[in-house]
């Protein structure tokens, strides 16, 4: 009986052992990474940069309701600037998103004075009446203006994607 109990906390330690080894284990048997590829010296003279294919630029729209009049503030956000492919773009084109970029900005700018001159009047409504303000309003209000500021720098990110989609054809840049 003594033996079997001898046994069993050698079966025990080997177990607790074994878990203990497993990530070495497992760390030995990966194969190393391998190397970087080096480009012939003659081609290190110029090298093409061509990072436009890794950029991803956010254009979802908000949900409706973020840009729509809330509770009887008058504030409507303004739409997104559409996107489209730069690399296939005219100069003109370029030109006009970026200026679509810079109005969209001030219509975005105005929207949020619009919801914070809405929320002081509330505010100062509440304070003549002694009421405490409405909470759920200015949450609202805040993520509007939250959403409209994540817009602007979508709009500029859209706008430096696209001209740098229009600077890539012909620097090398595969597909």
């Amino acid at each position: 009986m003594n033996q079997s109990r001898l046994w069993k906390n050698v079966g025990l330690a080997a177990g607790f052992l074994a878990v203990l080894a497993s990530p070495v284990a497992l760390h030995a048997m990966v194969s190393p990474l391998p190397k970087p590829v080096t480009q012939p010296a003659q081609a290190a003279s110029f090298v093409p940069t061509c990072s436009a294919a890794a950029q991803v630029v956010d254009s979802r729209p908000d949900p409706a309701w973020v840009g729509a009049n809330f509770s009887g503030d008058n504030c409507w956000a303004p739409a997104l600037p559409a996107a489209f492919d730069g690399t296939n773009a005219s100069r003109e084109q370029i030109v006009a998103a970026m200026a679509t970029a810079k109005s969209y900005k001030a219509k975005a700018d105005a929207y949020q004075r619009c919801i914070a001159s809405a929320v002081s009047s509330r505010d100062a409504a509440a304070e003549k009446t002694g009421k405490p303000p409405d909470v759920a309003f200015v949450t609202i209000e805040t993520h509007r203006i939250t959403a409209s500021e994540d817009n602007k720098k979508k709009a500029e990110q859209l706008v430096a994607a696209e001209v740098e989609e229009f600077n890539q054809p012909g620097s090398e840049c595969g597909p």
